[in-house]
């Protein structure tokens, strides 16, 4: 807020911000986790770090949920990774 230049911008609710974080509540008797998760993250994608997506991961697997996580070396911000593995995966975690 030091360096906002809308007049009419506001601070958002300190609550809210907190409650879009899922890091404020994995491993906690707050979250209810699903029980296999699968994340891909492209190396060149310029939206995140790749720090973001790799403490998410690690978080998860310290709260002792199986995590499926990959970087897509090369790949931007596409979305698309490797469809047919994770049909793969997904047919052998529901079996």
């Amino acid at each position: 807020m030091q360096n906002n230049t809308a007049s009419s911008a506001t601070k958002a609710n300190h609550q809210t911000v907190k409650m879009m974080n899922p890091m404020n509540y994995i491993g906690t008797a707050n979250a209810k986790l699903a029980k296999h998760f699968w994340i891909r993250y492209g190396t060149e994608d310029s939206n995140t770090s790749v720090a973001v997506p790799t403490i998410l991961a690690q978080k998860l697997k310290n709260a002792g949920v199986d995590v499926n996580y990959k970087l897509q070396w090369g790949t931007g911000h596409a979305g698309d990774y490797d469809m047919q593995a994770m049909f793969k995966w997904a047919e052998k975690i529901t079996k």
